[in-house]
């Protein structure tokens, strides 16, 4: 231990290989593994380029060889995803669907949920579907903290009522009630934006314009509350769009000047001048 700890940050040799394989990586890294990887942190907020950066950092030994690795694997797997880069996305991906039994429910949850969007956006609406299925039934794991929990089961429901809302012919009424069905103050600023933000799609989608509104700016105002940059990019694209025109405008420059921060083109594709 002595040897090891003069080495400070440095190779551990095989002192430092004994150690890892018989005790493994410490929590506290697990921990920051699985911040870097999931939609629902803080750490998705930041510009993809500084993400990549900060990932590449993680990817290699020991973190490679651990429980971790699915979680960085994810995590590269989400930022090219959100950079555009759909092939990298997949490969990384694989890599994430192949070491990710070692990781837990949570980084399992994370794999699936990020493939269901893919498969959504490229029409295969069945392939998808398993995969939320199979998200469902992990939600009750007893390894999952309560907020990873709150905010799995919102981010499952989002993507269901997509199906609904895009469905031939429309649900938008039983999407609106998968939404409604999700606690309505958790003090989570993620799955309350997230429940907010899915009604006044609904909502808008039924003609009720006012109601459409009002939840839009509330999900805007939970994106604020929890420093959610990107959720208030997308809760304002969407205000922009319900809003009265003068209101509208103004908005949409907001969405577009943070989505540029953030280095995100999805989300500079949405808040473009139409």
């Amino acid at each position: 231990m002595r040897r090891l700890a003069a080495r400070s940050s440095g190779d551990g040799g095989q002192y430092g290989r004994w150690l890892l394989r018989f005790f493994g990586l410490p929590p506290r890294l697990l921990r920051w593994a699985a911040w870097l990887g999931q939609y629902h942190s803080r750490f998705a907020d930041l510009p993809t380029g500084l993400r990549l950066e900060q990932l590449r950092r993680w990817d290699r030994e020991p973190i490679r060889s651990s429980p971790a690795a699915a979680w960085i694997d994810v995590g590269m797997a989400s930022v090219l995803h959100r950079r555009g880069e759909l092939e990298a996305c997949l490969e990384r991906l694989a890599r994430a669907r192949r070491s990710v039994a070692r990781a837990g429910a949570d980084a399992r949850m994370e794999v699936l949920l990020l493939g269901a969007r893919i498969d959504t956006d490229r029409g295969a609406l069945d392939e998808a579907a398993r995969a939320l299925a199979e998200v469902e039934g992990l939600l009750a794991a007893p390894t999952l903290a309560d907020v990873d929990r709150l905010a799995y089961q919102a981010r499952l429901v989002g993507q269901r009522a997509y199906h609904h809302l895009h469905s031939a012919p429309p649900e938008p009424a039983r999407a609106l009630a998968m939404f409604d069905a999700l606690p309505s103050t958790t003090g989570e600023p993620f799955v309350d934006f997230r429940r907010e933000e899915g009604r006044a799609r609904c909502l808008h989608r039924l003609g009720r314009a006012e109601e459409a509104l009002a939840a839009a700016r509330l999900a805007a105002r939970h994106a604020g509350d929890g420093g959610l940059v990107r959720c208030r990019v997308m809760a304002l694209e969407l205000a922009a769009r319900l809003a009265a025109p003068d209101e509208a405008e103004a908005l949409r420059v907001r969405a577009s000047r943070l989505a540029a921060r953030l280095e995100d083109e999805d989300l500079l594709r949405r808040t473009a001048p139409s």
